[in-house]
């Protein structure tokens, strides 16, 4: 199979269900489901851009998902569950109930669970759900890829305690933690006006300042002992920049934790790669290209070099431009070299596989 554009998607085969994204959205597409241009329009028209579909071409092909598109879903619906719980504590000037962090603890050891039996690498992180449904699934999609982030880096450099004596014990505790931590990480927006959390446009000046606020919104909603110190620093510190650039503190380098500099990539990749209100999802090698770049300012450089290691800028099933014309599909990946993948192209005696160059679009 093959992640293609909705565009280009009439007369192909639904190669993964297509779940519905909320009340009066577009109804589950199935599995087998012939996409007509009918469909097409229709799902474009609810920003859908992409879907899996199975054709000659990517015939065998498997990409692994680090989520399952139902998981996703489902999770996302429990989180939504539980922000709308957070919004009317926020009204009413309360903190979050003991109940609702149990069940957002519940999503984390669920998402956890999908996580830590994944591979390490080469995963398909494409989140198909329309632009309306961003708030909801960003915070599992971020959870998911946070989780992955931490065990590839935990398991490389262990991590680092108060006396600074880097240790590999209680990793599962670390990734329980950290998860939590990732699910809230945006629960301060439930402080934000709904016009400016779901503009349908770039925020102004004076939006943005009010926007700028969830990260503090989120702890005071938590307070500090609710969850304790580690947790916050993931709601508080997840803008935050290893060049002070960031917000709400400008926090510098060291003065970032850990686990908010882990946080921060997971973040910025899936804004760049989901679709929102007001600008559709970019690529995969999009958002690689803006983690990369953003190494020593933006993002820890050891974070990054984990980032690099798992999360691929074209994962098996995406497809390729070569430079000829053609439109081939990623079949496998090499870690070490993932700007080289090996690629499905038509040739002319049937299909063939190429290793290609994605920075020329040249076959090696």
């Amino acid at each position: 199979m093959r992640l293609t554009p909705v565009s280009r998607a009439a007369g192909l085969r639904l190669a993964r269900s297509l779940p519905a994204s909320g009340a009066g959205r577009v109804p589950l597409l199935a599995q087998g489901t012939v996409i007509t241009e009918r469909y097409a329009t229709v799902l474009a028209g609810q920003g859908i851009h992409a879907v899996w579909v199975e054709d000659g071409l990517s015939n065998g092909i498997e990409p692994t998902e680090l989520l399952p598109a139902p998981i996703r879903a489902e999770t996302a619906e429990q989180v939504r569950s539980a922000l709308e719980t957070a919004r009317t504590a926020f009204s009413a000037k309360q903190r979050l109930s003991p109940s609702t962090i149990q069940d957002l603890t519940r999503i984390v050891d669920r998402v956890a669970s999908h996580v830590l039996d994944s591979p390490d690498a080469a995963l398909a992180l494409n989140d198909l759900a329309a632009a309306d449904a961003y708030t909801h699934r960003h915070s599992v999609n971020v959870t998911a890829l946070g989780l992955l982030l931490a065990r590839a880096q935990f398991r490389t450099h262990g991590w680092v305690d108060y006396r600074g004596e880097r240790r590999y014990d209680r990793m599962d505790q670390r990734l329980s933690t950290l998860g939590l931590g990732l699910l809230l990480h945006d629960i301060g927006k439930m402080a934000v006006p709904m016009d400016v959390l779901n503009k349908p446009g770039p925020l102004d000046r004076d939006e943005w300042k009010v926007m700028r606020t969830h990260p503090e919104a989120g702890v005071a909603l938590l307070g500090t002992s609710t969850l304790g110190p580690l947790v916050t620093a993931v709601i508080r510190d997840h803008h935050e920049r290893m060049d002070g650039s960031g917000y709400p503190r400008g926090a510098l380098g060291d003065e970032i934790h850990p686990f908010a500099r882990l946080a921060a990539v997971a973040d910025v990749y899936d804004a760049i790669t989901s679709a929102r209100p007001y600008k559709p999802a970019s690529p995969a090698h999009v958002g690689v290209q803006v983690i990369l770049d953003g190494a020593g300012t933006a993002f820890d450089p050891e974070v990054v070099a984990t980032f690099r290691r798992v999360v691929f800028p074209f994962p098996v099933g995406s497809e390729v431009p070569l430079s000829d014309g053609r439109i081939g599909v990623v079949s496998s990946v090499d870690p070490d070299n993932p700007e080289m993948p090996v690629v499905r192209v038509d040739g002319p005696s049937g299909a063939q596989e190429i290793t290609v160059d994605t920075r020329t679009g040249v076959a090696d």
